[in-house]
């Protein structure tokens, strides 16, 4: 399970009362970094292996032929849900909804066409309330993917503020001893708030990890494609042959690595590696139909149905393409 929060220095999480206490009961991953600014192409990476060009948080449809790590999950048999606070209803694709508090951009399933357009998969798309029932049935899928709206992931808000509602989430829907002792849950931001400098974030994992690990600090290099590496790793889905199989961007979770026989690749701090706070052009690069920008459409760039699906891009392709960080600014590690 992951649960992303948004916008917030390494710096100033650590700092906070909220974080802190959760820390006790996991183990920190003090080394994680985001792939870039700003928040949606973070999202999108950390579910395709890449950011596929996407620069912005504007409205995006990534062709149905690109591959996911929801398509290595069904083709293993394995299940996944996306929970999403303030979503109206089941597979919604729109821009956002109740008055800004729901935001595609933070939706990284429905950003994918395979999904969006596809009404079966899509109804693994669903509003967070549907959390609870499901822990209580014992129905979650064993990959979900939680996004907090836009008051509680902090990012209309303050760290602090997310931190208290994080506390308060674990103490209501997460208290189901049964669920957390059976589910690795990781917890982190999609980005730092301070652009210029090395992109790291504030990254827990909890839940089913070995009681001697809490309160303890992993040290490992991480990014965000970490989380897809793991998963894939863990249950032997194969990869996507992106940012996952890049064995410098992606180590797997070392208590999970130590598990399955995993070997990662030791980066020292202070080593020469991406800042990853630098723009990546790719297939997606501009390629967007943003509703707040009618003058897109007007362009001929895009058009959009009244759901939110957009097609007849100009010059649009749907060749699926591998987009690495190699374009990044390269720059000693600053912790």
């Amino acid at each position: 399970m992951q649960i992303w929060l948004e916008n917030t220095d390494y710096e100033t999480a650590s700092t906070l009362p909220d974080y802190q206490a959760l820390a006790t009961q996991g183990i920190l991953l003090n080394n994680t970094y985001a792939i870039t600014h700003p928040s949606e192409p973070n999202y999108v990476a950390a579910t395709g292996g890449s950011n596929f060009g996407i620069d912005n948080d504007d409205f995006y449809n990534i062709p149905a032929n690109v591959s996911t790590i929801f398509d290595l999950l069904e083709n293993k048999g394995l299940q996944w849900k996306a929970y999403q606070e303030d979503l109206p209803s089941v597979g919604y694709t729109g821009f956002k909804a109740h008055n800004g508090s729901y935001v595609r951009k933070h939706n990284p399933a429905i950003i994918y066409d395979s999904i969006g357009l596809n009404a079966t998969r899509a109804a693994n798309v669903v509003p967070a309330t549907q959390l609870a029932i499901d822990i209580a049935a014992g129905t979650v899928p064993q990959w979900n993917f939680y996004t907090p709206n836009m008051t509680n992931d902090a990012h209309d808000t303050t760290a602090e503020f997310a931190g208290k509602w994080l506390t308060n989430f674990f103490n209501t829907t997460l208290s189901n001893k049964t669920f957390v002792d059976e589910t690795l849950i990781l917890i982190t931001f999609d980005e730092n708030d301070t652009y210029p400098k090395a992109n790291r974030v504030w990254t827990l994992l909890m839940g089913a990890i070995p009681a001697a690990s809490k309160n303890t600090t992993d040290g490992t290099f991480y990014t965000h494609y970490s989380s897809l590496s793991t998963v894939e790793q863990n249950w032997d889905l194969g990869n996507l042959g992106r940012g996952d199989a890049n064995k410098t961007l992606a180590n797997v979770y070392s208590f999970v690595a130590s598990q399955i026989g995993y070997t990662n690749v030791a980066i020292a701090n202070g080593s020469s590696v991406s800042y990853f706070n630098e723009t990546i052009p790719g297939l997606m690069t501009n390629q967007s139909y943003n509703e707040t920008h009618p003058s897109a459409s007007a362009s001929g760039s895009a058009s959009a149905s009244a759901t939110g699906s957009t097609s007849g891009a100009s010059g649009f392709t749907t060749s699926a393409v591998v987009v690495t960080v190699a374009s990044a600014v390269v720059a000693a590690l600053m912790l």
